[in-house]
């Protein structure tokens, strides 16, 4: 040992670096204890929020779910405790494995539902988890209806979009579409089809490249959509429109059911006939409430100057044209481009429970959107050669079951077409006429 060596000093000096080490690992240890329960503060709060969020989802899909099985207005929707109806504050309750929800459905408060065909909704469903925890999810919901389409059909019956084809309007099918190019047809609206796959078949080694993929579904395709129901699986179509003109329409059924001829004037009125007794009776569209059934057939002709839907249980002749006064007799067309939709006053909607016919061999010009629900629209010449006069709709065609106007054939047979979609049925329709179906947006 030296002299001046402390052994004691020493001892001490370790024995307070030990004790400092010892102080940092307990406030390390007390550090890492409370971050684990702030962590799993955070982690529980966000499975609640979860758990919330997964029951409003609930609410909004029993809500979607309940609209597009209906496929009416909420208005009229049954509550499924038959407590009410589907408007209105609190209208869905339930619980989940996860929380519960109640869920609130309003008119679009930037949307008129009471002047538009369309009806818009905003559906908002808040979801509550243990805990107090709460979300809340909301989406806008619009009621479509037929009159919305330029082409929809239930069955395309194998027939084919060809190059040349231009369709103006919206387009939807619950069939696979048949498209024959190269280059193909152009679609300039949203087309949608309830298949998976579209069938190119013009030729079996085509498929179209990206630029002339974006050449045809110039606005959008979407695949595996939902059904329509032209065949009235969710309510028969001309059951409820016969209660619509129980309201103020004109019903021709029971005592009076026969087959008639309408014919449609400019100043608004109109005459229609017995076929049978030959009976001639005068009416108004104004005196309406823009609905006319028929437990018979119809035949249809004029100049309609108002707001109508005409209905037959079984078939609808169009025997010659069939215009709108505030869209006939006028420069431009309908078909020219600058043509002024906000001129047209007048609607009409024809609706078949069988088929839609055009009669003769002349060309024939028909503003009205039509629905057939069992059948489809077709020309009685559709097999004859008579030169290959033009059908020219203003207006769309929904179908059941694709009907047929024409064949392409050496000479060529029956009618070709000239279809421009009505741009006002994009948020209207003719009185009554049948919602199609729901669709939605985004969540929010």
């Amino acid at each position: 040992m030296k002299p001046g060596t402390s052994y004691g000093g020493r001892a001490g000096a370790v024995l307070g670096m030990v004790l400092i080490f010892v102080l940092l690992l307990g406030i390390l240890a007390a550090t890492l204890t409370a971050l684990t329960g702030h962590i799993g503060v955070a982690v529980s709060r966000d499975i609640t929020d979860s758990r919330a969020f997964w029951a409003a989802e609930a609410g909004i899909e029993q809500a979607k779910s309940l609209g597009q099985t209906n496929r009416k207005r909420y208005a009229v929707i049954p509550k499924p405790d038959g407590s009410g109806m589907l408007l209105g504050s609190n209208v869905l309750s339930g619980v989940t494995d996860t929380g519960s929800y109640s869920v609130t459905i309003l008119d679009d408060p930037s949307w008129d539902n009471s002047i538009h065909s369309v009806q818009k909704y905003v559906i908002t469903s808040v979801g509550a988890a243990p805990g107090e925890r709460t979300r809340t999810i909301t989406v806008h919901a619009w009621l479509l209806n037929y009159a919305g389409y330029m082409h929809a059909s239930h069955k395309e019956n194998d027939v084919n979009f060809a190059t040349g084809d231009v369709l103006d309007g919206p387009v939807y099918t619950d069939d696979q579409l048949h498209i024959y190019g190269p280059a193909g047809p152009i679609f300039l609206q949203l087309v949608c089809s309830a298949t998976n796959n579209v069938d190119y078949n013009g030729d079996p080694s085509w498929t179209p490249t990206a630029d002339q993929s974006n050449a045809v579904w110039r606005g959008g395709l979407v695949l595996n959509a939902a059904p329509l129901d032209l065949e009235g699986r969710f309510g028969d179509h001309l059951t409820e429109f016969q209660i619509d003109t129980q309201s103020g329409g004109l019903e021709l059924a029971g005592a009076a059911a026969a087959d008639y001829a309408f014919n449609f004037k400019p100043d608004g009125s109109f005459t229609y006939s017995n076929m049978s007794t030959h009976m001639v009776k005068a009416g108004n569209l104004s005196a309406l409430n823009g609905t006319i059934y028929v437990d018979g057939n119809i035949y249809v002709q004029g100049v309609v100057s108002g707001q109508v839907t005409v209905a037959a249980r079984h078939e609808i002749d169009i025997v010659s044209n069939l215009v709108y006064q505030s869209a006939s007799g006028t420069n431009p067309t309908p078909w020219d481009a600058n043509f002024d939709y906000a001129a047209v006053k007048d609607m009409l909607g024809l609706m078949a429970g069988e088929r839609v016919v055009v009669q003769g061999t002349n060309s024939i010009t028909i503003h009205a959107s039509i629905l057939t629900a069992t059948n489809g629209f077709d020309a009685a010449a559709n097999s004859q050669v008579i030169g290959g006069p033009y059908i020219n709709v203003f207006g769309g065609i929904s179908q059941c079951s694709r009907g047929v106007v024409g064949h392409v054939t050496d000479p060529y047979e029956g009618f070709h077409k000239n279809y421009k979609f009505d741009q006002r049925y994009v948020s209207e329709g003719p009185p009554c006429f049948p919602p199609s179906l729901y669709q939605f947006g985004p969540w929010q």
